[in-house]
């Protein structure tokens, strides 16, 4: 019971962090700055400071080098699809309703917790069921209720907007899946974090550099703080709270609701953020939503 509440708590402390990437995002919409390049260089960044710590005295010693190549290549694929998603995301946005795209997005989230009641005998009690519709259903009304575009696309956002989904339950599987596992749970949070941004990078470099190397375009200094900010807040939520907490959730039978939990945090969260900071006025629909997704993530905990 104490391992599932530090768990329940350290993937609350990781959606808290996440909140950043939200609130980055924001200030680049704002100020016109490249999105792509200061994820780009957050990525980069945070796999950087992953490795030193890893050469330096926190390399995985107990796990042989297949599971190391196999953890690697699970959380490399989810730093991939992480990375597309909000590729195929920004290509919904510009044709379609904004509000529907990111909660069809955020409704990704229900991967994981899919994937271990499906395939590891993870309990699908009522409160847990009730929670996590309740936060489903409550980002979903967060982005309707704040949602002031039309879209002018037809129905040519939808594809992109199921990509995107798609992608989010691949990332969340892929990051989660370790945790199920006592042999793959042991290399450490460090080590996956590292594999997660390595396929961040992996993804700029395939999608954004090409263009950024043929405009000659390196961004500003506000792109390239924005880009560390997100970097500290990022490698301090995956090396030292989300992937320990997923492994102690995991070890209790919950694994499952770790992105449920952090994600509703962190939209929850931004949604604070930008109705005090940027004075944003709450439609009824809005406010519902984020009344919903505190109590499913106060239901959710719940036996």
């Amino acid at each position: 019971m104490l391992s599932n509440w530090t768990g329940f708590l350290l993937v609350v402390s990781a959606g808290l962090c996440w909140i950043g990437i939200g609130i980055s995002v924001s200030i680049c919409a704002r100020r016109g700055w490249n999105y792509d390049l200061v994820q780009g260089l957050n990525y980069f960044g945070a796999a950087l400071v992953c490795g030193v710590l890893l050469a330096c005295h926190a390399w995985p010693s107990a796990s042989s080098s297949k599971i190391l190549a196999l953890v690697f290549l699970m959380n490399s694929l989810a730093g991939i699809a992480n990375f597309y998603t909000y590729v195929l995301t920004a290509k919904a946005m510009r044709i379609g309703p904004n509000g529907l795209i990111w909660g069809i997005m955020q409704a990704g989230m229900i991967g994981s917790t899919l994937m271990g009641i499906c395939f590891f005998g993870e309990h699908a009690t009522l409160p847990r069921l009730a929670g996590l519709l309740l936060i489903v259903g409550g980002v979903f009304a967060m982005g309707l209720g704040r949602d002031r575009q039309s879209g002018t696309g037809g129905g040519r956002w939808l594809v992109p907007s199921l990509g995107a989904f798609c992608l989010v339950m691949l990332t969340h599987c892929c990051n989660t899946l370790p945790s199920f596992f006592p042999e793959t749970a042991g290399t450490g949070s460090i080590f996956r974090a590292f594999g997660m941004y390595s396929g961040g990078v992996i993804g700029f470099a395939t999608f954004t550099l090409p263009g950024l190397i043929r405009k000659r375009e390196c961004g500003g200094k506000g792109e390239w703080i924005s880009a560390v900010i997100l970097m500290v807040l990022n490698t301090a939520a995956s090396c030292f709270l989300f992937y320990k907490g997923l492994d102690l959730l995991a070890g209790s039978g919950a694994g499952g609701l770790g992105y449920p939990v952090a994600i509703g945090v962190c939209v929850a969260g931004f949604s604070l953020y930008s109705l005090l900071f940027l004075k944003e006025k709450f439609a009824r629909l809005s406010l519902g939503g984020l009344i919903a997704v505190c109590l499913g993530i106060i239901i959710i905990t719940l036996k």
